[in-house]
């Protein structure tokens, strides 16, 4: 047989493969066990009805929301060997520094009297462990989740997963925080984050190889 005959032959009949990605149930059961993680060990805080009638809880969900999307848009491209992960990486790079930007914006508007206040809050020393926390809830149904895919830098892939699931757990734990600022958010929140983000990598390490 010739070689181009050998190469028809072993060709025919193969059918494009979609390309792998996170397990979307997985990924909802993830946020799902975050919620309840924060309804049963830190409750829903009691005025939500009342303050979700004000701007403050969507701006930290819309924020938290697109650090989830962006981390989850990472971690797909470093799932797959070969493809370009850098847009991904930049986007998320750019959505933490539009949220800086704004919380010093907010500060620089103040009294400097004010400031300080409004950057601390009343939870600043608790809010990043408590997202840290929420996040051990979700993080095994994420990692699993994740395994469909096959990361040539699993340390990298792991990161991108825990910035997703640090996400997904400040989401939640915005039903339990209070802190209206945007300099609380973009700092505390974003600390919380990238914990779970550094968590992330290591056990990416090695529950990512394959």
């Amino acid at each position: 047989m010739k070689t181009d005959e050998l190469i028809e032959a072993l060709a025919a009949g193969i059918e494009p493969v979609r390309p792998a990605r996170p397990s979307p149930a997985l990924l909802l059961a993830g946020a799902g066990a975050a919620i309840a993680a924060v309804a049963l060990f830190l409750g829903v805080r009691p005025d939500l009805v009342v303050a979700l009638q004000g701007p403050a809880p969507w701006l930290k969900a819309g924020y938290t929301l697109a650090l989830a999307g962006a981390g989850l848009w990472l971690l797909t491209r470093l799932g797959r060997p070969g493809a370009r992960a850098r847009p991904a990486a930049w986007t998320l790079v750019g959505i933490v520094g539009i949220a800086g930007l704004a919380g010093v914006a907010e500060i620089a508007s103040l009294s400097a009297d004010a400031r300080m206040a409004a950057w601390l809050g009343f939870t600043w020393r608790v809010c990043p462990p408590n997202i840290l926390l929420i996040s051990a809830f979700a993080a095994p149904l994420t990692f699993l989740a994740a395994r469909r895919l096959a990361p040539t830098r699993p340390m990298a892939a792991g990161a991108a997963l825990g910035v997703l699931t640090g996400a997904m757990a400040a989401t939640a734990y915005g039903l339990h925080c209070p802190e209206a600022t945007l300099a609380f958010l973009a700092t505390w929140y974003t600390l919380g984050v990238a914990a779970a983000a550094v968590v992330g990598a290591a056990v990416g390490r090695f529950a990512l190889r394959w």
